[in-house]
């Protein structure tokens, strides 16, 4: 994606809380701690276990993000088919399998910063999916954080999921999107967790307790995790540099850049969750700490 690290498969992918990003230089990563098996064909797989993380991860792409993606898209009367296609910040590629498969687009574009694996991606659809191919009309291209290698006006529509908490200069980005989209395309984005709501840290595997990036320290935090045995310690300072990149947009943040990039919202789901509010936290608006995310759809404004 268009950040330099990036999010956060460890809470996804060792449990299932909510749907998240897409594990990018994690793949290896995880791989590594999971075994990385993958049979020779597809009919010698094992079972698929839902308590194997590597499957949990997958699922919640393939299956469950790309079909929130479709039904959201579809709300708004928009539909993937024969359409071009970029998704900003695609991570491993899996939720690009899904809507490649099940949008059925003209062709479908996934950009990331680190270049997508698609022998990883192979792999991995071939355990866990049964498909055996990177279908044609999937494709993926490295970027550059806040550029992207197309022209003016290439695609109908924008795809971006749980990447938005982790963009250095979101506004910037936006702009870079609004140059590649149509004057006729959508832009849909989802953006989990903000970084001030309960689970804005993403580390909920070391620290169940809500809003406790927002009363300890870095420094705290940091040697709480290390000091742990929770997880090896590879994921351990995997997931401690996904903490330091997270940026502090707010959802009026987001629409702001959005404004300034020149897109205008035109439907909205905001994520919310009944939580605990601990003491100390009576300086933050509520509407800070109880948004957890975000989806809308934008579609680009023209000028004058």
């Amino acid at each position: 994606m268009l950040v330099e690290g990036r999010s956060l498969p460890s809470q996804r992918m060792l449990r299932s809380l909510h749907r998240r990003p897409r594990g990018r230089a994690l793949a290896p990563v995880l791989n590594r701690l999971t075994g990385g098996r993958v049979p020779a064909d597809p009919a010698a797989a094992p079972p698929l276990r839902p308590d194997d993380p590597s499957e949990v991860w997958f699922r919640e792409h393939f299956d469950d993000a790309a079909g929130e993606v479709i039904d959201f898209l579809g709300s708004g009367g928009i539909s993937l088919e024969d359409r071009l296609v970029a998704d900003i910040g695609c991570g491993d590629g899996i939720l690009d399998l899904g809507l490649a498969l099940r949008g059925r687009p003209r062709r479908l574009v996934g950009y990331d910063v680190n270049l997508t694996s698609t022998e990883h991606l192979r792999e991995q659809a071939r355990r866990y999916a049964g498909v055996g191919a990177i279908p044609p009309n999937l494709a993926f291209a490295a970027s550059q954080p806040e550029r992207l290698d197309a022209p003016d006006a290439s695609f109908d529509v924008l795809v971006t999921w749980s990447a938005f908490e982790h963009v250095r200069d979101p506004t910037g980005l936006l702009r870079e999107m609004r140059r590649v989209v149509r004057p006729d395309g959508v832009l849909f984005l989802q953006l989990w967790p903000f970084y001030h709501s309960f689970r804005g840290s993403h580390l909920w595997d070391w620290f169940p307790e809500p809003f406790h990036h927002l009363q300890q320290e870095p420094e705290e935090i940091e040697a709480a995790m290390r000091a742990s045995d929770r997880h090896p310690p590879p994921w351990t300072e995997y997931m401690l540099s996904e903490f330091k990149t997270l940026n502090r947009i707010t959802v009026d943040d987001l629409h702001d850049s959005l404004r300034a990039a020149r897109f205008s919202v035109r439907q909205l789901e905001l994520y919310s969750h009944r939580t605990h509010v601990p003491p100390g936290l009576d300086g933050y608006p509520l509407s800070v700490l109880g948004i957890g995310g975000v989806k809308l759809l934008a579609v680009p404004v023209q000028a004058g």
